[in-house]
């Protein structure tokens, strides 16, 4: 279910754990990466779905039964999930991170970056075609290091209430505290950065546009890649997806866990959602449908908040980066716009950014490739025009 509910304040506190570390891999290029677990204790006012739906679904067909009742004319269910009770959620949970760094020299600045819905921290270290799909390489050979992580009930992470907990205004209270652990040097054994960006991909961009209304400064300046204002409803949306309980799709991975988390259930969702034929190889498709990740019915339904926040208050440069076949943000076709000729979709963003110089606003559409990027032969194409930006706005 996808419904715009405003946003509250968050806040959000940290405790640094003894990290777990391992090294994960040279890459045969730039980057090193090694990853590792830390606690983030984080507060934020989070909606009490409890009180309106009843709990999670208790089989699949209740589930698909309230997919349909969301997604049919004259519903209602949107605006009673965005009525629903405030309740303060607080929490210590346990985070995994992969952090990949230059190979040689200490790194210029850090992205931290944040995967959507069906990704994991994988997103940004894509290894297909040597390296050219991962994000972390590319970052790595401008002298940026890059800091992923699987977001809270996701992958290797801790997995909390799906419905009541692991929703997106808690999720932006964590990144924002994971952005000031790094700037004091405080997460792991990093040491501190001053220069961080923020990236993120498609929910993991609708979470930057809330941390640049609720904390605008933890940020030097923002990319936000599979993103515009226009979010699909229909097929080619997140109702595209099917979202399955996740037990149910995938029982040899997600056996353990409840019915609040789910998943895409085969190949041909995961097409729709992300692909673009014939823009990527076979190769990709495979490792996107082996590796994606699971998500939680709390986060399909607060998705949508963070677009109703006032942004005035953000002045950092921000970057728009998303594909032209995008399904879930332009219908897959982003050059249909009401907004005039030589814009695209992506330009419905300018306005939720009002108080950013327009020198310091950009967006590209990528050509032939759909909303997973990172998967795409385009990608990095992609890659270089976001280190473009930041070099452009002096972050370099």
């Amino acid at each position: 279910m996808f419904v715009s509910a405003l946003l509250p304040l968050i806040a959000a506190t940290a405790v640094v754990a003894s990290p777990v570390t391992e090294v994960k891999r040279n890459n045969g290029g730039a980057a090193v990466c090694r990853n590792f677990y830390a606690d983030i204790t984080a507060s934020a006012m989070n909606y009490d779905y409890n009180a309106v739906t009843g709990g999670a679904p208790a089989n699949q067909q209740v589930l698909v039964e309230s997919s349909i009742s969301q997604f049919r004319a004259g519903s209602n269910v949107a605006a009673m999930l965005a009525a629903a009770p405030m309740r303060n959620v607080s929490g210590t949970y346990s985070m995994w991170f992969e952090y990949c760094a230059p190979t040689n020299g200490a790194p210029r600045g850090i992205f931290q970056a944040h995967h959507g819905l069906v990704g994991n921290a994988g997103y940004w270290n894509v290894s297909l075609d040597n390296g050219r799909n991962s994000f972390a390489e590319s970052a790595a050979a401008a002298g940026w290091a890059t800091l992923a992580y699987d977001r809270l009930g996701v992958g290797r992470s801790a997995h909390p209430d799906g419905l009541q907990t692991v929703q997106i205004n808690y999720e932006i209270a964590q990144s924002a505290v994971i952005s000031r652990m790094l700037r004091a040097g405080q997460l792991s054994d990093l040491g501190a950065f001053n220069k961080i960006v923020g990236v993120g991909h498609s929910y993991g961009s609708i979470m930057m546009a809330g941390i640049a209304s609720v904390a605008p400064t933890v940020f030097d300046a923002l990319v936000l890649t599979g993103f515009t204002s226009n979010v699909t409803m229909g097929p080619l949306g997140l109702a595209g997806f099917m979202s399955t309980i996740a037990n149910v799709a995938y029982p040899a991975r997600f056996a353990s866990l409840p019915n609040s988390y789910v998943i895409t259930p085969t190949v041909s969702n995961d097409q729709l959602g992300f692909f673009h034929y014939p823009n990527y190889t076979q190769a990709a498709l495979d490792q996107f449908t082996t590796t994606k990740g699971e998500y939680t019915l709390g986060q399909q339904n607060s998705i949508g908040g963070p677009y109703a926040l006032n942004r005035t208050s953000y002045t950092r440069p921000t970057f728009i980066i998303t594909g032209d076949y995008d399904a879930p943000f332009c219908a897959a076709n982003c050059s249909v716009t009401s907004l005039g000729a030589g814009q695209t979709q992506l330009d419905t963003a300018r306005a939720s950014f009002p108080s950013v110089p327009s020198a310091n606003f950009s967006t590209y559409v990528v050509k032939d490739t759909a909303h997973g990027i990172n998967f795409h032969t385009t990608a990095y194409t992609a890659y270089q025009q976001i280190i473009g930006f930041v070099q452009k706005v002096g972050l370099n």
